[in-house]
């Protein structure tokens, strides 16, 4: 399978292909046809190591043209779920009352109309994961779908895309390796992990700023596939995600974070030490006090003095508790002015001992990516933003940017 491999794609990549060919497989003629005939609609599939998003960018591609959803995983299907089940029928031929069997309908498919129904939309796109793990007695209705769109005498209704996942069989046992035939009925993309990609989408999403500045020093702990005597090991951008996720709400209920903790999600023993370290020092810090001092404007030489002899680690930590501090205070502010002092107080500091460095720049990032911090910035024209985001701007797209923009033009006009 490894000659079929031409180029391989970003997850970025990946969604602008099944965003073009959603529009396309979708584009009718004045008559209210689909100009592509379903037989030569191939279904897209996208291949490759798990937990790189690949069902999310399916999702996302639905939801932002208006499509309906459904997703299957291949291996929870058997022959006759996938089929439907036989039932015997009597029907007349040639002047005779002979014994027939017929098919109830598929759950797949029945499961596709109820979706219509309970969507409201007759276009959607049905996501089937895991394609190439399938059982020996599916593998040949597999590629009857592929072929014709149907499950056994069941055809997937018109006005529905078909896409498919799976993994390379160096990731799952269970995969096996996709020969010519099968490849040559649909539009195959190969991934490959990205950080710049997953980082661009995480980055409006609330990831934790501590998983984010961790994964920002650490580029190839980003995703990671370890074959070992013990057995193999797997870090994703699925696992960072629900890290980040779950580390938000064990400090918003105050439980510990400790190694069979972080291993839960990041199965490398030792990136999952390197975290924990990172992590330390964040928790040291929050307990410390010296963030309560920096939003409050107190700004002593000492206190320059402390950040200045801090470690390389130590800085990252820093900023990371600080912008999740801003976060906090921006998100829930009842009192504007006294969000926007500490937000000031912040970007003044950092403007100071930080400009030209990677933490001012991770800081402002960060604080437009949040919204809650944008509305304050916007509503109240920060000046020491304006500073801050001239020096260090680097991402103009992001949604929260975008907004601040728009708030911005408004309070100009």
């Amino acid at each position: 399978m490894k000659a079929q491999v031409t180029e391989t794609v970003t997850i970025a990549q990946a969604k602008t292909a099944l965003e073009q060919t959603a529009a396309l497989y979708f584009t009718k003629d004045e008559a209210g046809r689909y100009l592509i005939d379903r037989r030569r609609a191939r279904p897209v599939c996208l291949m490759g190591p798990a937990g790189v998003g690949k069902t999310e960018i399916v999702r996302q591609v639905a939801e932002e043209q208006g499509l309906a959803f459904l997703s299957y995983s291949v291996t929870h299907h058997t022959r006759q779920s996938a089929i439907g089940l036989p039932r015997l029928i009597q029907r007349e031929l040639d002047g005779k009352s002979v014994s027939m069997t017929e098919y109830t309908m598929s759950e797949i498919i029945a499961e596709v109309y109820r979706t219509m129904e309970e969507s409201g939309k007759q276009e959607g796109i049905l996501f089937l994961d895991e394609f190439n793990c399938a059982s020996e007695t599916l593998r040949p209705i597999m590629l009857q779908l592929l072929q014709a769109k149907t499950f056994g005498p069941h055809a997937i209704p018109e006005g529905w895309m078909l896409v498919l996942a799976g993994n390379p069989s160096e990731y799952n046992a269970a995969a096996t390796a996709m020969d010519a035939v099968t490849a040559d009925r649909m539009r195959l993309l190969w991934l490959r992990p990205d950080y710049a990609a997953w980082r661009e989408y995480m980055t409006g999403n609330r990831i934790h700023p501590i998983v984010l500045s961790y994964l920002d020093d650490h580029r190839g702990h980003f995703y990671q596939y370890e074959r070992g005597k013990d057995g193999t090991a797997l870090v994703t951008a699925r696992g960072w995600e629900d890290l980040s996720v779950m580390l938000r709400m064990m400090e918003a209920k105050e439980y510990p974070v400790d190694l069979p903790f972080i291993a839960q999600f990041i199965q490398s023993a030792a990136v999952a030490r390197e975290f924990l370290t990172w992590y330390s020092q964040y928790a040291e810090l929050v307990q410390s006090g010296i963030v309560e001092k920096i939003t409050g404007g107190k700004h002593t030489a000492a206190l320059k003095k402390e950040i200045g002899a801090m470690d390389f680690m130590k800085k990252w930590a820093l900023t990371s508790v600080l912008l999740m501090r801003l976060e906090t205070v921006c998100d829930g502010a009842l009192k504007q002015q006294e969000a926007l002092e500490k937000l000031d107080n912040v970007l003044k500091l950092y403007l100071e001992l930080f400009s030209g460095q990677h933490q001012l720049e991770f800081l402002v990032n960060g604080v437009t990516a949040c919204d809650g911090c944008v509305k304050l910035i916007a509503e109240n024209d920060s000046q020491t933003y304006r500073e801050a985001a001239t020096q260090v701007y680097f991402q103009k797209d992001t949604p929260s940017s975008a907004v601040l923009r728009k708030l911005l033009d408004k309070k100009r006009a």
